[in-house]
């Protein structure tokens, strides 16, 4: 018995009635995306894309029934960024991926949220997971640990990411930078100071170098790719 409501990955890129088809589901995505980079992923619907290509919005449900569908694409052509075949140094192409990866989610702030829970798996995720797990084959793990590699990665840079994004919100909502906002909170900071109570935040102050955002990813990378390689000693090992 057909599937009654198939994923969208299921059904024929072309309409099977009316006339011939004069969008495509790629394109769709395309002009979802720019409206989501500029103004949050609560900006796009199928009448302000219709807008932007000159068309009736019910011309567009004819290729994204319903916005599971239109997020579904969007997603997967967001995410469809390029191939990383395999250096033989796991740490470095590890690294490399999550530097893609945060570039990604920062060029689209709306994805991280989007993307989480259980989106439908598009051709372009299925082909970068792909990818991404030949990174790790070939030095004995099994595919478990593989995955749970993986997705430690890509769960740190995505909250990485979402601080930062966070940051700059407030910033914009408030039209008030983080410089502002540390004079502000100065006079207060000091008056808890001169308690003696917090002697770790005194060390704060006066010691933490207070790194800018790049050098806390590049850091806190370091210490995750630490200690998947404490764990998985063989990832240390040239392939046979």
């Amino acid at each position: 018995m057909p599937e009654e409501n198939p994923i969208i990955w299921m059904r024929p890129e072309k309409p099977a009635r009316g006339p011939a088809p004069a969008y495509s589901r790629a394109r769709i995505a395309e002009v979802a995306i720019e409206i989501a980079d500029a103004e949050g992923i609560e900006a796009v619907s199928m009448r302000r894309i219709a807008a932007v290509l000159g068309t009736g919005a019910m011309t567009l449900y004819r290729y994204l029934p319903a916005k599971e569908d239109l997020y579904a694409v969007m997603i997967d052509q967001a995410l469809g960024y390029g191939s990383l075949p395999p250096s033989g140094d796991v740490r470095a192409d590890l690294a490399t991926l999550a530097h893609q990866y945060r570039a990604i989610l920062r060029k689209h702030p709306w994805l991280g949220v989007t993307a989480a829970g259980r989106p439908i798996m598009g051709p372009n995720l299925l082909r970068g997971n792909e990818r991404d797990l030949a990174l790790l084959d070939g030095h004995g793990l099994a595919i478990d640990d593989m995955l749970a590699v993986l997705n430690l990665i890509r769960r740190w840079v995505t909250g990485f990411v979402q601080d930062e994004l966070a940051d700059q919100q407030v910033a914009q909502r408030s039209g008030t930078s983080r410089e502002d906002w540390q004079h502000r909170m100065a006079p207060y900071l000091t008056r808890l100071l001169e308690t003696g109570e917090f002697p770790y935040l005194t060390r704060v102050i006066a010691e933490a170098e207070h790194r800018d955002t790049d050098a806390q990813f590049a850091e806190g990378l370091a210490m995750l790719l630490d200690g998947v390689e404490s764990r998985f000693p063989a990832l240390t090992r040239e392939s046979p």
